[in-house]
């Protein structure tokens, strides 16, 4: 019978990410209680399959509605960018892609970055996590710390996501995220989407307890697939309007 190590080693990085990330999860929770408690939104971004992470976080059933999800396709969809040009999955390396995302996010002063990426080197990466600092926004980074300290960075300078954070919660993901070997030098199983959508659970419960502690209002969306989902959600969509973008169906 052929067993799964994935699945074993799954249990495991679990507990190691709850046991050695529960304090930078916690910090993150906090950043987010205040932001929102302030009247601000969460700008979540990511590039590649970061975005799962940030998906996550956006647009989601028992999710704290104002998150914004920023995406390198906004460029096409809210821009004026050639679809192709999206296209080539080394696009997120293009210096001065960040800019002209955060120009189009409808981004206010007191919003809040959380930064997904593995590497946490691309251009389009860490130029985002420049610019929100020097327009005086905080920030979250989620990356592997592992790869970040492997690697050098692919924008002048050097800096990676990791250096300009002021929370930095580590997916725990080995370089290049593959983590088994299955034989033949063949390496599979990524783990950065396993542990980050944990870490976007984890810091969404905490955040909404903070909020209650604080006696603030706890604005989550519902199921939009129960009876009084659209009701409710409607609600929120009206109460923070543009500031918050519409996900893809």
């Amino acid at each position: 019978m052929i067993e799964s190590e994935y699945a074993s080693m799954a249990d495991g990085l679990v507990r190691r990410l709850v046991d050695t990330q529960l304090p930078a999860m916690r910090a993150a929770a906090a950043m987010v209680a205040e932001c929102v408690a302030g009247g601000g939104v969460l700008q979540a971004f990511g590039t590649g399959h970061s975005r799962i992470v940030t998906l996550e976080l956006a647009a989601r059933a028992g999710g704290l509605a104002p998150v914004s999800m920023l995406a390198v396709k906004d460029l096409v969809m809210f821009g004026d960018e050639d679809p192709a040009a999206i296209l080539d999955p080394k696009y997120e390396r293009v210096s001065g892609l960040a800019e002209r995302v955060y120009d189009l996010g409808g981004v206010a002063p007191g919003d809040l970055f959380l930064i997904v990426s593995n590497s946490g080197l691309n251009a389009a990466i860490v130029e985002m996590a420049h610019l929100v600092r020097a327009r005086g926004h905080r920030l979250i980074a989620v990356t592997s710390l592992a790869h970040t300290r492997s690697t050098d960075a692919r924008r002048s300078g050097g800096a990676h996501l990791a250096d300009l954070a002021d929370v930095v919660i580590d997916n725990l993901a080995p370089p290049g995220d593959a983590a088994i070997e299955v034989g033949q030098g063949v390496r599979i199983g990524a783990v950065s989407s396993l542990t980050g959508v944990l870490i976007a659970q984890v810091i969404t419960e905490l955040t909404c307890r903070h909020l209650l502690e604080m006696g603030q209002d706890v604005p989550v969306y519902v199921s939009a697939n129960l009876a009084a989902g659209d009701a409710h959600n409607q609600t929120l969509t009206d109460r923070y309007g543009a500031r918050v973008r519409p996900i893809e169906p």
